[in-house]
């Protein structure tokens, strides 16, 4: 399977690298950031995927309503996908969580997948499709705002749009 993995476009708190705190949820992207989202959306345009999946969060439904204006690509949304929030889980379960939705996948029949998410559960991801594990310290250095990370035959390569 392919994964097409971007993170939402750039906010207040990506762009300053702080915390959320409780804007986890409803932060919202930067009129800046949507450029590379655009960028990132004109590539997509010309990849067919099977399923798109995006966190529930703000930035997420902002981030993918740029891509769908420009794809057409409708994406369903799923709770495993939320951001890391250390106030309401420890990491281990958001790893569980997101290993839960890697495993949904895992049982499909899909061949594309696009997916938008957040930091900690980005690199969950790579490590699950890549290594079948994660362990704490691969969740640091997550790609930033405008990245595309592509999983293809357990290679990744990132595409910057920025």
């Amino acid at each position: 399977m392919n994964l097409y993995i971007f993170r939402h476009a750039s906010t207040y708190f990506s762009k300053n690298d702080i915390s959320y705190g409780d804007q986890i949820e409803n932060a919202e992207i930067l009129p800046e950031g949507i450029p590379a989202a655009k960028k990132l959306a004109e590539y997509l345009k010309n990849i067919p995927t099977d399923a798109n999946f995006s966190s529930p969060f703000r930035r997420c439904l902002q981030t993918v309503e740029i891509v769908k204006e420009i794809t057409g690509k409708n994406f369903v949304i799923d709770e495993r996908l939320k951001d890391y929030d250390f106030l309401k889980e420890n990491v281990d379960e958001m790893v569980s969580r997101v290993k839960d939705f890697n495993n949904f996948l895992a049982g499909t029949n899909y061949g594309s997948v696009a997916i938008c998410t957040h930091g900690y559960p980005i690199n969950a991801l790579i490590n699950l499709t890549i290594k079948g594990n994660v362990v704490p310290s691969d969740l640091e250095n997550y790609p930033d705002t405008g990245i595309l990370v592509v999983i293809k035959d357990k290679k990744v390569e990132y595409l910057n749009f920025n």
